[in-house]
């Protein structure tokens, strides 16, 4: 969910030989918005002067440059020139062009605001070619089905940047050993994104964990068991201990205010507490709405985060690996070892286990505990990734569908119908893809189709969006003839 509301100006400029009085289309408009904004949940900030010349301009822009907006809307009531538009642009870092139809398509022209949107929109990229404003542009009445719309899609995608922009995200533990595809400089996360990374030890969390009141352990592991179809732990020492990192990973987010999480699930943890933690980000996403990202994935907790704010659910988003294709269903099964949220299972529910993998055929005793579960079908999920140092970004559609395979366990589903960047993509070329382009090997999966606003995102913060790489049966190479 947000943490920031979007707050967004409106304007609206005319000239008096035009009819936008007379036709009441400002009252009309921010009306509108006014409506919009206690429906969508931001904030409108409209200042109702008619902007009929280059002094109402100003006037207007020195009032607002105080109000610490984010979008202007300057509307075009009717046609207006060059001058009203230029004190306006440095009220808010992003900005949206608005114009009006015309009431009557004969006779005697009223409001001729399709030529303003032209023209301020030349200004902006022409005249003023060495701000490099952002914008984007709008048409129709505030009520008409275009006009919601785009605007509706804007708000998202500016909600989700200005709380990206705020972010603060807690890294425990570091990467898990290996992962070096994983390894970010959060100075840079911190430049491109605007994101705040704490950083701390793993011994941290462990001893936040053992300092645990066992009332609240009993009760919140109570909990835990009563949401499970089964548990079949081998370890109520393990399970205890889960709870404790599942309380001491909250209180973190409490004392330091973070709104995601990227934490090591292992090696280290194993050494220093002898548990897998995956019931506790499994947990955290179900019942706090925090997104964390196991094996230290600093850019997937971010993008978790990012997918949260979107879509505005409750539950988190999760984070998953492309692990199998069923070449003869075009089918992909994603999974990862057990810390998907229990608001994706089907209705067979969630188990908690012991973990899949982690020990297994080393002599050890197993680690607990673990999530297991099978994805419901959903016709719409999207699946992103905030990578190369946060400077791309995977905008991708799919669907979870029933499958006559049940998959690895863990928790885990199959997909299938890809879109990338809006366009329908085979399994193969997505594969082919994410290889050739040499893409991070996790992926933040959400409930719900948000890439529209995803690609508004990647917009309005300049990121590089993950391109196709048509499957070939020769070599290609990353900026040589892809």
């Amino acid at each position: 969910m947000a943490k920031h509301k979007l707050r967004v100006a409106y304007v609206g400029l005319s000239l008096p030989a035009y009819f936008a009085e007379r036709l009441d289309y400002r009252k009309r408009s921010i009306d509108g918005l006014r409506k919009l904004a206690g429906e969508w949940d931001f904030v409108f900030v409209p200042d109702e002067t008619i902007v009929a010349s280059e002094a109402d301009a100003l006037q207007v822009a020195n009032r607002l440059k105080d109000q610490h907006i984010d979008f202007l809307l300057i509307q075009n009531t009717s046609i207006s020139i060059g001058d009203q538009l230029l004190p306006l642009v440095d009220v808010a870092p992003r900005i949206g062009l608005w114009s009006l139809p015309d009431p009557s398509l004969e006779g005697e022209v009223q409001l001729h605001a399709l030529v303003a949107l032209n023209e301020h929109a030349s200004i902006l990229k022409r005249y003023l070619r060495h701000r490099d404003i952002p914008f984007k542009w709008f048409y129709d009445h505030v009520d008409s089905e275009m006009f919601m719309r785009r605007f509706s899609i804007t708000v998202r995608a500016l909600t989700a940047v200005k709380n990206m922009e705020n972010a603060r995200v807690g890294w425990i533990g570091g990467v898990s050993p290996g992962f070096h595809n994983m390894l970010v400089d959060p100075r840079r996360l911190n430049e491109r994104l605007g994101v705040r990374v704490g950083e701390h030890e793993m011994a941290e969390l462990v001893r936040r964990a053992e300092a645990q009141q066992p009332a609240t352990v009993a009760a919140t592991a109570k909990a835990m068991r009563s949401a499970a179809v089964a548990v079949t732990v081998s370890s109520d020492v393990a399970f205890e201990r889960v709870t404790r990192v599942y309380l001491a990973l909250k209180e973190m987010t409490q004392e330091h205010g973070y709104d995601a999480l990227a934490v090591q699930c292992w090696s280290k943890i194993q050494e220093l507490y002898r548990i897998v933690p995956c019931m506790a980000y499994s947990w955290l996403g179900s019942e706090d709405g925090i997104a964390v990202s196991c094996e230290g994935d600093l850019q997937g907790a971010i993008s978790m985060y990012l997918l949260n704010v979107l879509n505005g659910s409750s539950q988190s988003s999760t984070l998953l690996d492309m692990a199998a294709l069923d070449p003869r269903t075009r089918s992909m099964m994603m999974f990862h070892c057990g810390v998907t949220p229990r608001h994706f299972a089907n209705d067979d529910g969630i188990k908690w286990v012991d973990h899949v993998m982690l020990g297994r055929h080393s002599g050890d005793a197993p680690y607990g505990v673990a999530g297991d579960l099978i994805f419901a079908p959903q016709e719409d999920t999207t699946i992103t990734y905030l990578g190369d140092d946060g400077s791309s970004v995977l905008v991708l559609r799919a669907s979870i569908i029933e499958h006559e395979l049940k998959g690895f366990d863990g928790t885990r589903g199959w997909f299938d119908r890809f879109e990338l960047n809006k366009a329908v993509i085979e399994p193969w070329d997505l594969i082919n893809t994410l290889t050739v382009r040499g893409h991070e090997h996790h992926f933040a999966v959400g409930i719900g189709d948000v890439t529209d606003e995803l690609m508004e995102f990647a917009a309005w913060k300049k990121l590089r969006l993950v391109e196709r790489v048509p499957y070939a049966d020769y070599l290609q190479l990353d900026g040589v003839n892809v």
